[in-house]
């Protein structure tokens, strides 16, 4: 089961009473400057050099090659992960998760969100591919997922889809986005990573591996990029990726994640980039609402 209801108190959609009836108060206002910025979205009456980049980005998109025409075709990937099946527990509690996305991500002009979890095994796959499938539902968002847990890439596995070498070494040398990544559908595209690389900390602060993130996310100019993280407590990559985020989700384990791990997180992220807030995974809940949204 995937709970929803921490990351809708922490947005404002619900609102925590405390043990004497009150409301808490609301969450501070999040101040935050983002290193990558850079999508161009040209408005009606464009001039010539807007269409031609807005061009430039629907031929990028076109070059892709194709592995799915839809996230529904994936009958392997839909096997092993059920949040890609929009029909699931799993995929309606990630079409709500959906809607209070985007409703933050475009109030606050981010584009750039981080999947993580404190450590691994809670299920931070599972919800950045179903997540990544349920807004690209959205025929009019293309969304760009790509696989940043350089030690240990699983996603392209989980997906059943052929990863063309290791992003790392695609992002630093700066190949062709059409040469390595892949579409499924028109508008998802996917970053995935064949094999495992050493230092992995240090690779995402070398200045060849950002400038060939900016480079990708410049030639496809996605509504929203979905990076799945390794672990923050674990992995110090984690740690070295968040100036390149415009926000977190942390992923925690119902079966296993300590209260502490969660509250280690939140110290660790607190004024480098804002939490949206805390999904609960493989959790039990007593909520009506939430067990017949999210419940599987």
């Amino acid at each position: 089961m995937i709970n929803t209801r921490i990351l809708e108190q922490r947005l404002g959609w619900r609102t925590a009473a405390q043990p004497d009836g009150t409301d808490t108060p609301e969450n501070r206002p999040i101040r935050h400057e983002t290193v990558l910025q850079g999508r161009i979205r040209p408005a009606p009456g464009t001039s010539p050099r807007q269409g031609q980049r807005r061009a430039d980005v629907d031929a990028t998109w076109a070059a892709l090659p194709v592995v799915a025409q839809s996230t529904e075709t994936m009958t392997g990937a839909r096997k092993r992960l059920v949040s890609l099946d929009r029909t699931s527990a799993a995929g309606a509690a990630l079409d709500e998760l959906r809607t209070q996305l985007l409703r933050v991500t475009k109030t606050n002009g981010w584009r750039r969100i981080g999947i993580t979890s404190p450590t691994r095994g809670c299920g931070r796959s599972f919800i950045a591919a179903g997540l990544a499938a349920s807004i690209a539902r959205l025929d009019y968002i293309r969304v760009l997922l790509t696989d940043m847990d350089l030690a240990a890439p699983d996603l392209a596995r989980l997906l059943g889809v052929a990863a063309q070498g290791p992003i790392a070494d695609n992002l630093a040398d700066a190949m062709p986005p059409e040469s390595w990544l892949v579409r499924v559908g028109d508008n998802l595209a996917l970053g995935l990573s064949d094999s495992a690389a050493d230092s992995a900390a240090e690779l995402v602060q070398n200045p060849e591996f950002i400038l060939g993130l900016r480079a990708v996310i410049d030639a496809l100019a996605p509504d929203l990029v979905i990076h799945d993280l390794p672990p923050l407590l674990t992995d110090l990559s984690t740690v070295a990726f968040l100036p390149q985020l415009d926000a977190v989700l942390l992923v925690s384990d119902g079966t296993r994640t300590m209260a502490r791990d969660i509250v280690e997180c939140e110290r660790i992220l607190e004024g480098q980039v804002p939490l949206l807030g805390v999904i609960l995974n493989k959790s039990e809940d007593t909520d009506k609402r939430q067990r017949r949204v999210s419940r599987g």
